[in-house]
């Protein structure tokens, strides 16, 4: 494939015009891009939630519903913990010191993720390359699962808005067992040829043994129950966090009205990189308070895709200038309730469960 190229962003364009008046925004109001004490104390709070319901499953005695109750809401508090800090620490705006950004991306290795699998495949192929067939690595996680009109259809698909409703709560169980290991054994992803250090893969492997370690041995040698229940408790959460994500992450880019793109032959994207975030990115309740603050801003993702290093906490208020900007330049901003976005996911698996295909360009 050709290197992927977008038309110039036009001077007094959509994107420039909406850069100056973000910036403009900061600027008159003396605020910082990066995180502030609101979300340091979320950070903890749920990261506080996570340890200390991981304490009590290992020291407090209790029926076996309760205690896949509590497995289920340590897997809550897992996700929301990491996503209260890990996605803005990928892209540099947690904090101003790269250090602490380093250190909180490595949180995802302390649950079970990989935060430098997570932060490569998220910057080089997902954020520059929204939705382009063939780029965006988003687009293609699994072959259970067609998202895209561009994807090879499949006998197995046929069934996908149906089966799906039950496999994506088990798409954490996913990640930590197999998509670290399968990321890392790919040649290319995106547009260049994927290397990773010695010491990425120690650490991977390391940490995911730490985990299992803590997750299902310490338990076991704690508590005088069955593995099985122990096991089975594990299960659970990795649920939980997987409900949380299924409604945090499926309505932003993979909805009926989604725009999924093949560049030209030489490589051409037909627009700028600006309206192409705007064209292929899908913001739900954002004028939700609970949500923003539960999902960290994951609500509010065209303000995110294009302002990715500022601040989840600051995307309310860049998503006004957004909508504003975008209505004077006669371009859509597309915005829909949480319920109706996901119904809308999957109507858009039963469209592309047909064989004949389903082209959006």
């Amino acid at each position: 494939m050709e290197k992927i190229r977008f038309q110039p962003e036009p001077l007094n364009g959509f994107y420039n015009t909406l850069k100056q008046r973000v910036q403009a925004y900061f600027r008159e109001n003396k605020i910082s891009r990066y995180s502030n004490a609101g979300v340091i104390l979320k950070s903890l709070l749920f990261t506080g939630l996570f340890v200390s319901t991981y304490i009590l499953i290992i020291r407090m005695p209790m029926p076996l519903w309760a205690f896949l109750f509590s497995w289920f809401f340590l897997g809550v508090f897992l996700i929301l913990a990491a996503m209260s800090m890990v996605h803005d620490a990928a892209h540099g705006a947690f904090s101003p010191r790269a250090w602490v950004n380093q250190l909180l991306l490595r949180f995802a290795n302390l649950v079970g993720g990989d935060g430098y699998m997570y932060k490569y495949k998220h910057t080089i192929s997902h954020h520059p390359y929204t939705n382009i067939h063939g780029m965006d690595i988003d687009l293609e996680q699994s072959g259970m699962v067609r998202v895209t009109p561009f994807t090879k259809s499949r006998k197995k698909h046929r069934y996908q808005y149906k089966y799906m409703q039950v496999l994506y709560p088990f798409y954490i169980l996913f990640w930590v067992l197999l998509r670290d290991f399968k990321y890392y054994r790919m040649q290319r992803i995106g547009p260049v040829d994927a290397h990773h250090a010695g010491i990425h893969w120690w650490l991977l492997f390391i940490s995911k043994a730490f985990y299992f370690f803590y997750m299902l041995v310490v338990p076991y040698w704690i508590l005088s129950i069955p593995f099985w229940q122990i096991f089975l408790g594990f299960v659970c959460m990795h649920m939980g966090s997987g409900i949380v994500a299924m409604f945090a992450l499926l309505a932003n880019h993979v909805v009926e009205d989604s725009l999924f793109v093949v560049p030209e032959k030489d490589g051409l994207i037909r627009c700028s990189w600006g309206e192409h975030q705007l064209r292929t990115t899908d913001d739900y309740s954002p004028d939700s308070p609970i949500i923003s603050f539960l999902f960290s801003g994951l609500n509010h993702h065209v303000a995110h895709h294009l302002f990715p290093r500022y601040c989840h906490v600051h995307y309310p208020a860049i998503t006004k200038i957004v909508r504003a900007t975008a209505n004077e330049f006669g371009l859509r901003y597309r915005y829909n309730s949480l319920p109706a976005a996901l119904h809308s996911h999957f109507r858009l698996l039963k469209k592309l469960s047909k064989r004949e295909p389903l082209i959006q360009e």
